[in-house]
């Protein structure tokens, strides 16, 4: 699996060198849509975890659903109407609030309790991975591929996510910029396999947070960084996020969801929509949320194709570019040269 994994960042790697050239591709109308189905992936596990369903035919679990309403609400309430450091800081006090209300109504266990108590507070990294241990298979080479091209469409929505929250201005896609960043993604799942590791990628919910708290600085970004370095080294630490309940994660997701979702649309509207437009934006999203809805509705494709169609952002952003190529060959023939 690690030599696999190399492979899908090597891949990504040499796309971010081309990625810049592929503008023509994305118009301001698949961009906003690319943006929006970031969001609609996540929608299915944060509405499960905000009800505190697991699989398909649970009950709901009431205890969990109001866990999650009062944190929801208590970071929508700090983000609101609070200033300076508490609008600042309101996932983590919603985060907080959750843990108290988890702790007091039993949702955080004796189990959980044990996983934090008998965790050591120093421990190496990387502790009985085997290094330098590689194995390829020629026959995984495509459908690696093509999951790493989906990997890199969803951090594609996200760094456009990103460049919208920092310019206000913001109208098209830099993607020159977008290629540096498909670069270092690429560049951190390769050294993932490398190192023995998992494949790492953007989170689509981190970019939401940071347009719910207006925290975009760089500098957060080294600090962070720093940070996650140090959890390596403290897995009492990593414990507490390890048994966060499942209400918890849900009112974070569905937080950071609903600024996803207004970006994408406003991404939408600032194009000026025709019927063209109508038609291959309508379409691209109609089966991308087919994918969500009805899951097994291809479930007898070839097995290469799998990864495009088990994605709803990779299946509606295909389409889209698929559709605005066909649907514009009439206008592109008849403009004057």
């Amino acid at each position: 699996m690690h030599g696999m994994t190399m492979i899908a960042g090597v891949f990504e790697v040499l796309f971010s060198r081309i990625f810049h050239k592929l503008k023509s591709l994305f118009p301001p109308e698949i961009t906003g849509l690319v943006v929006l189905m970031v969001a609609v992936t996540i929608i299915p596990l944060g509405s499960s975890k905000f009800v505190g369903i697991d699989y398909m035919g649970d009950a709901m679990n009431l205890k969990e659903v109001l866990i999650a309403a009062v944190t929801l609400f208590s970071m929508i309430g700090f983000n609101i109407w609070g200033k300076g450091k508490l609008k600042l800081y309101c996932i983590l006090l919603g985060l907080i609030i959750g843990y108290v209300l988890s702790i007091a109504t039993g949702v955080l266990s004796k189990s959980d309790f044990n996983v934090f108590i008998t965790a050591p507070w120093f421990s190496l990294p990387g502790t009985g991975v085997k290094f330098l241990d590689y194995s390829f298979s020629w026959t995984l080479v495509l459908p690696f591929v093509i999951v790493s091209l989906c990997q890199s469409l969803k951090s594609f929505g996200n760094l456009i996510s990103s460049q919208k929250i920092n310019d206000e201005q913001w109208k098209s896609p830099d993607m020159k910029n977008i290629s540096k960043g498909l670069f270092a993604d690429g560049l951190s799942v390769t050294l993932g396999g490398m190192l023995g590791g998992m494949a790492t990628d953007t989170s689509a919910s981190n970019v939401g947070l940071t347009a719910a708290t207006g925290a975009t600085s760089r500098s957060i970004g080294y600090y962070a960084g720093g940070i996650f370095i140090c959890l390596a080294f403290l897995p009492k630490l990593t414990a507490i996020f390890s048994v966060m309940p499942k209400p918890i994660m849900g009112a974070i997701l569905i937080f950071v969801i609903c600024f996803m979702v207004i970006s994408g649309i406003q991404i939408l509207v600032s194009s000026k929509m025709d019927t063209r437009k109508t038609f291959i934006i309508g379409i691209s999203f109609v089966f991308g949320l087919s994918v969500i809805i009805l899951p097994d509705l291809y479930s007898n494709i070839p097995s290469w194709l799998t990864p495009i169609f088990s994605s709803s952002l990779t299946l509606s952003t295909v389409l889209a570019i698929i559709l605005n190529q066909v649907l514009n060959i009439r206008t592109r023939k008849i403009e004057p040269e």
